[in-house]
């Protein structure tokens, strides 16, 4: 029945995905949006209970949808339909591969009503790190566009001041859940190397330095524009690369060894 709800989800998320792109305005499309959201929340609570716990794939299908969730609610005054023709079939690439996955994967279990909130926080901090991501990328290339006047491929997107401004939103809100997260991290964590937590340690603290210097430039010297998305995507990069690389690192190429 997982396996089922799984497959249903992403087939459903690939359609919504394409109807964002050509018809992202019929009640069509928001109607597969939300069918989309509501059988993949399903399809996450069946895995959890199936798997009594958390593997960092199912961690990324919680990630995707929260991600997804609030693409769609953003798009209800804004025009994201752009990204949301993105983000819905990249949940389906999480989607097949958590119903593809092996029952080997090590899980994280949460016990403790603080280690699951734990969870949850972080996974809406790296949620909404995506979606400024997608958005600063929008920008960038939207910017790049008019300043060499090809005003026939511009992008069907918000305009720059608005898109600046919900991706310093974005990135506010998700600086702040990641500051709790690294909090209660060091709280729960019980020993930091018997449970391989260095690397991500490591790589979610450099990324929060990276992302409190953008938001103290962007205060105080008016950083914006290109050099905001490129740190912004640096930043980004340094957080996957703290959690889903160091596991993919751990569980696929140490424990094949």
């Amino acid at each position: 029945m997982t396996q089922i709800a799984l497959w249903f989800a992403c087939l459903l998320a690939l359609f919504a995905g394409g109807n964002y792109y050509r018809k992202p305005n019929t009640q069509l499309t928001q109607i597969t949006g939300v069918a989309a959201l509501v059988v993949h929340t399903v399809a996450l609570v069946q895995l959890l209970a199936f798997q009594d716990g958390f593997n960092f794939l199912t961690i990324g299908l919680l990630i995707a949808l929260i991600g997804n969730l609030v693409l769609w609610v953003s798009n209800r005054d804004k025009d994201l339909s752009l990204l949301l023709a993105i983000a819905f079939p990249a949940a389906a690439i999480v989607m097949a591969a958590n119903a593809l996955s092996p029952d080997s994967l090590i899980l994280l279990h949460s016990p403790s009503l603080g280690t699951s909130l734990h969870i949850l926080i972080a996974s809406v901090a790296y949620s909404l790190f995506t979606a400024a991501c997608g958005v600063g990328i929008l920008l960038a290339i939207q910017e790049y566009q008019l300043k060499h006047h090809n005003l026939r491929q511009l992008l069907r997107v918000p305009s720059l001041q608005v898109l600046e401004r919900l991706m310093f939103e974005f990135i506010w809100a998700a600086f702040i859940l990641l500051t709790i997260t690294i909090g209660t991290g060091f709280y729960f964590i019980e020993d930091m190397f018997a449970q391989h937590l260095v690397h991500k340690t490591f790589f979610t603290l450099a990324s929060w330095l990276v992302f409190a210097g953008l938001l103290l430039g962007h205060h105080m010297l008016g950083w914006r524009g290109k050099l905001a998305v490129k740190i912004t995507i640096g930043g980004f990069v340094l957080l996957m690369l703290g959690y889903f690389g160091s596991k993919i690192v751990l569980e696929f190429l140490i424990g094949a060894v």
